[in-house]
C-alpha cells in the first residue's frame, strides 16, 4: 500500500520537468528519489512513469494516480490544517511566499483586510524569488505564492492562477539626470549625460523577461553598456540612486505607501507591464481562511496607489513604438 509520503513524492515528480527539479523541490537526493518512486512502483505492482531519453512521462496507470493523490493529498492538508486551528482556539495559520516588493507593498494592506474579515489569522511570510516560491509550492511547504507571471514556465503549473494587479515598468534615473523633453539624447544631452544614460543596470533572473529587456536596451539606447548585474530591484535601484547607471525596474519595487524608497527620478515605459498573480492550489480557493486571504490580495493589489510618473521621454516613446511596429 502507498503511503502518504509516497504519495506526496510521486504528486511532485508527476508535475515537475525533471527528477533534478523534483528532487530540489522535496529536499531529498535523486538517487533517493528514483528509489522512492520505484518502491511505489513495486508496492502498486506496476509502472507508473515510462523512462524516454532521460524524462519520465507518465503512464496511463501514473494518469490515474496523479488525480487520486492530488484529492488525498488535498484533503489531508484541509485535515491538518483544521485540526491545528481547532487546537489553537480557531485561529489559522497561513504560509505565503512572495517577492519582496509585493512582501512590502501588497501583503500588509492584504493582512489588513483580512483581520477585519477574520481576525487572528497568522502570517507565515517568506521573500522568496519566483523559482524558490514556486519549488515550495510544489513541496507543499507553502499555500499561496504572489509573483509575476513572466516568471512561470508555460503547460508545468499544477496552481490556480489569481490575477491580482498590473506593475508597470519603469525607467529609473539618477535624480540629476534630467530627460524631460528629450527627444534626440545625442543632441539634447551632455557628453556626461549621454554616457550616464548608456550605463545601464541588469537583472541576473533567467526568466523570459531578460532578453525583453535587453532588446528594449538595444532599440532605445543602442550605445548602451552594461556596468551591473543584480539579483534585487533594490540594489539596483541603490546603484542608480548612486549615480552609476539607469535600469528597467518594476513600479512597485521603487515604494512603500506611496512613497518613493530611493531618490531617482522615474520614467513611464509605453506597453510594459507585468501581471502580478497568486499561485493558490485549487483547494484552498473553497477553504476560509485562504479562499479570504486570495479576497484581501486581490483588493490590496486594485488598491495600490504608487507614486506618479514623469511623463516618457519622446526619444523612449519613439525607439517604443518602433518596437511595436516591427512586431505587428
Amino acid at each position: 500500500m502507498a503511503s502518504l509520503n509516497q504519495l506526496k513524492i510521486f504528486w511532485t515528480v508527476a508535475n515537475s520537468p525533471s527528477l533534478t527539479k523534483a528532487a530540489k523541490q522535496l529536499g531529498l537526493s535523486q538517487p533517493s528519489l528514483s528509489q522512492q518512486v520505484a518502491k511505489l512502483e513495486q508496492s502498486l505492482g506496476g509502472k507508473l512513469f515510462d523512462r524516454v531519453n532521460n524524462q519520465l512521462i507518465l503512464t496511463d496507470a501514473g494518469r490515474y494516480l496523479v488525480r487520486r493523490a492530488e484529492i488525498i493529498l488535498s484533503e489531508v492538508d484541509e485535515t491538518e490544517i483544521e485540526i491545528a486551528a481547532f487546537l489553537n482556539g480557531g485561529r489559522g495559520r497561513i504560509a505565503v511566499g512572495s517577492l519582496a516588493s509585493l512582501a512590502r507593498t501588497v501583503v500588509p494592506d492584504a493582512m489588513r483586510r483580512l483581520e477585519a474579515l477574520r481576525p487572528g489569522i497568522e502570517i507565515d511570510l517568506h521573500e522568496l524569488s519566483p523559482v524558490e516560491a514556486v519549488d515550495q509550492l510544489y513541496g507543499r511547504n507553502l499555500q499561496i505564492a504572489l509573483l509575476s507571471s513572466f516568471s512561470l514556465a508555460p503547460n508545468r503549473n499544477a496552481f490556480s492562477k489569481i490575477e491580482l494587479m498590473e506593475d508597470q515598468l519603469v525607467l529609473a534615473v539618477p535624480a540629476h539626470l534630467d530627460i524631460d523633453g528629450v527627444a534626440d539624447p545625442e543632441r539634447d544631452l551632455s557628453v556626461e549625460g549621454r554616457d550616464l544614460l548608456n550605463r545601464t543596470i541588469q537583472f541576473n533572473f533567467g526568466n523570459q523577461q531578460n532578453s525583453r529587456t535587453e532588446e528594449w536596451y538595444r532599440r532605445v539606447l543602442p550605445r548602451h553598456r552594461t556596468v551591473a548585474w543584480c539579483r534585487s530591484y533594490e540594489s539596483a535601484l541603490a546603484m542608480v540612486e548612486a549615480g552609476l547607471g539607469v535600469c528597467l525596474v518594476p513600479h512597485m519595487a521603487t515604494q512603500q505607501n506611496g512613497r518613493l524608497l530611493f531618490d531617482v527620478r522615474l520614467y513611464a515605459v509605453p506597453g510594459w507591464v507585468r501581471p502580478i498573480v497568486a499561485l493558490v492550489s485549487p483547494q484552498y480557493l473553497r477553504q476560509e481562511p485562504f479562499s479570504l486571504f486570495v479576497q484581501a490580495l486581490r483588493e490590496a493589489g486594485k488598491g495600490c496607489n504608487p507614486p506618479a510618473l514623469r511623463a516618457c521621454p519622446p526619444f523612449v516613446l519613439d525607439r517604443t513604438d518602433q518596437i511595436a511596429k516591427n512586431k505587428s
